[in-house]
């Protein structure tokens, strides 16, 4: 089961993915992704921390909406990402389209600073 807890900070959404991100849990990541998007929040930080599993269709789901945001001169940020999520991403080529960080803290630090 995936829950996605959202954290508005400022102009920052921050997505918490708990739980496994499999083939019966995307539309729950898809649409809390189109929500930020509709709303007009398009900075977002995803904090992966207690993310178990993402499976390759749930990569594509945040690629997806990575192209979706940035279209619109926003941007995904990822965060407290684990070893499996960062060879996943490695292996399928992604790992240069996020920019990544080791806590959410530092992710959000960086839309702040632009936005000064």
């Amino acid at each position: 089961m995936l829950k996605i807890e959202r954290v508005e900070m400022g102009n920052v959404t921050v997505l918490r993915l708990k739980g496994d991100v499999d083939e019966t849990q995307i539309d729950t990541l898809r649409t809390a992704l189109y929500e930020c998007i509709s709303s007009g929040r398009v900075q977002i930080v995803l904090s992966l921390k207690e993310m178990g599993f993402i499976s390759y269709m749930g990569l594509g789901v945040i690629v997806e909406r990575l192209r979706k945001v940035r279209a619109v001169n926003g941007d995904i940020k990822l965060c407290a990402t684990n070893l499996y999520t960062d060879r996943l991403f490695r292996m399928v080529g992604v790992t240069s389209l996020f920019s990544t960080f080791e806590t959410e803290a530092q992710a959000v630090r960086v839309y702040q600073e632009a936005a000064a």
